[in-house]
């Protein structure tokens, strides 16, 4: 499994390294008829050019795509912050402060390119080429690759938009402007379709395939896709009946990746291991994003006061209230739920072990590296707190994701690399579990196999974690359910989709609470209104695309 990831990293340079000369054009020195006769500089560029579409500034220092700062997780330091715009309504159809729209049909109008034209692939010239061989095996695999991205694109536009155009043929610009939404339905069937066709073809791993370019997309990630897109497809926003049919096809979607985890080379990790300069090859990951040697996202989530450092996504006391203690399962926030005198004992002392590995908090040393460590202070005037400009707005600090060893001075910088979670099997367990709880509606049932509670115990039973045990059915479940998912997937880019799947958003994103320590380290709550609109459940058609297509019809409220 080790091996099936390495070329994630190699794949990511090469796309930066050469996306900007992938297109042949009038002004390229390349034609068609070169790209298709050239392997390596022609058609595996095309595939790559593809590839650097998932790419995209998912997990940018200050993009809007992390989107933790948008939700009950966090708030983001900097009221510059691109991601404030969906907390304070600063988003709309002619500012839809997404690129999900345009990279996800622009990569799809790539790949029918590329299939509707791979008959044009002439390597005879190279027959004798000592790679190629290799060549014609990666050519081979690349219209399944390609066609999982394509799927892969569409549950982007599905889960953000609903209704979309399905286009899968190349179009021409009039054609392109007359199209209009298929609905989601329909959406979700050609992507269930597509991967149920392809994954019989993509291999396991890559670790049996030439060159070993284990970045790619693999059979494992095809059924990943596959139960999330009908985990999605069966939750109330798309699900207003609550239709039992589309909750089995979830859980049987989720069970096949469960059932074969183990033969697949899929294992619980270590939480702490799950990101970090090493997290690239770690079992637990189906697939994700591999960056070089970066410290950018510790200058951008460093705490104020460590030199370069700007605060970032500042997980809230919502976030923080919700983790529970070892020995009984209470939260934090039903243990602690008045002011908190931090000067006699510590609060957090038997959390969660997960709380500690996500959350800086006052009094803990940060970052990792020598040259940088110190004593954390977000009390008030501390050396890391207001009224400093930048300093968290919480009164706590992230540590997930955040490799403590980058040192970000001046100088002697230190860098680490970076992977960046797309699928991995945790949230394959808890999809599992949420699908066959509203499936058979128990939490005990064991139809598909293991159990709701049974799939989440698996979870809070690895060996760094040791949590009491899920026992809970009926509503109490789901209330615990949606904290589990909360605190397991925290900063991964999972709630700010979940709540509104669950069209929960009034109950978790309208008001959240953060933590005020004043100089004499008391702690108390204040709560803070951010903007909620239903309409925020789908995104804003980009309003240029509206006036290119008048076919298109705006979704509600925008």
């Amino acid at each position: 499994m080790k091996l099936d990831k390495i070329c994630l990293f190699i794949l990511a340079c090469l796309i930066s390294a050469s996306c900007a000369d992938l297109n042949y054009t009038e002004e390229n020195t390349r034609d068609e008829d070169w790209t298709y006769e050239y392997f390596g500089e022609g058609i595996k560029n095309m595939v790559f050019d593809v590839y650097a579409q998932v790419y995209t500034q998912e997990f940018e220092s200050n993009s809007a795509y992390f989107l933790a700062g948008a939700t009950d997780e966090a708030m983001y330091a900097l009221e510059t912050g691109a991601v404030n715009n969906y907390t304070n309504g600063g988003w709309n159809p002619a500012n839809p402060n997404s690129t999900i729209w345009d990279k996800s049909y622009t990569a799809i109008a790539e790949i029918h390119m590329f299939l509707e034209k791979l008959h044009k692939t002439d390597l005879s010239d190279w027959e004798y080429n000592d790679d190629y061989k290799i060549w014609m095996a990666q050519l081979e695999l690349f219209p399944y690759e390609l066609r999982f991205l394509r799927a892969y694109f569409y549950f982007e536009l599905f889960k953000a938009y609903g209704d979309v155009p399905l286009v899968t043929t190349t179009l021409t610009n009039a054609q392109a402007n007359n199209v209009k939404r298929t609905p989601a339905a329909e959406v979700v069937k050609f992507i269930v379709d597509e991967i149920d066709e392809i994954a019989p073809h993509l291999p396991i791993s890559y670790a049996t395939e030439v060159n070993s370019e284990y970045g790619r997309a693999n059979r494992m990630a095809a059924y990943a896709l596959k139960a999330r897109t009908l985990l999605y497809a069966a939750s109330p926003l798309h699900n207003p009946d609550n239709d039992k049919v589309k909750w089995e096809e979830a859980a049987k979607a989720c069970a096949l990746i469960v059932d074969n985890a183990e033969a697949w080379g899929l294992k619980f990790s270590k939480y702490a291991d799950l990101w970090g300069d090493n997290a690239f090859f770690n079992q637990e990951l189906i697939w994700g994003i591999g960056r070089g040697a970066s410290n950018a996202f510790e200058m951008a989530h460093y705490p104020v006061g460590v030199e370069n450092g700007s605060s970032g996504n500042c997980p809230t006391q919502s976030f923080v209230d919700q983790y529970e203690y070892v020995a009984d399962g209470v939260t934090f926030g039903e243990r602690n739920s008045g002011s908190i005198d931090l000067t006699a004992g510590n609060p957090y002392e038997g959390l969660d072990p997960r709380f500690a590995l996500t959350v800086v908090k006052n009094g803990d040393e940060w970052p990792t590296n020598g040259s940088q460590k110190k004593v954390i202070e977000t009390f008030m005037g501390g050396f890391n707190a207001s009224p400093k400009y930048g300093a968290t707005p919480t009164g706590y600090y992230l540590r997930k994701y955040v490799d403590g060893s980058c040192v970000t001075t001046a100088d002697n910088q230190v860098t680490r690399r970076h992977t960046w979670i797309i699928f991995r099997l945790g949230e394959i367990y808890l999809d599992y579990a949420e699908a066959v709880y509203n499936a058979t509606g128990s939490a005990n049932d064991k139809t598909y196999g293991l159990s709701a509670n049974e799939a989440i115990n698996k979870l809070r039973n690895r060996a760094d974690i040791q949590m009491p045990e899920f026992t809970e059915d009926g509503a109490a479940w789901v209330e615990r359910y949606e904290r589990e998912r909360l605190v397991e997937l925290a900063f991964e880019n999972h709630r700010f989709w979940d709540v509104r799947r669950w069209k929960k958003g009034e109950q978790y994103f309208e008001t959240i609470k953060v933590a005020n320590i004043s100089a004499e380290k008391q702690l108390t709550r204040s709560t803070v209104t951010r903007q909620w609109d239903d309409k925020y459940y789908f995104f804003p058609i980009p309003q240029t695309e509206i006036k290119k297509n008048p076919a298109l019809v705006q979704n509600p409220g925008w």
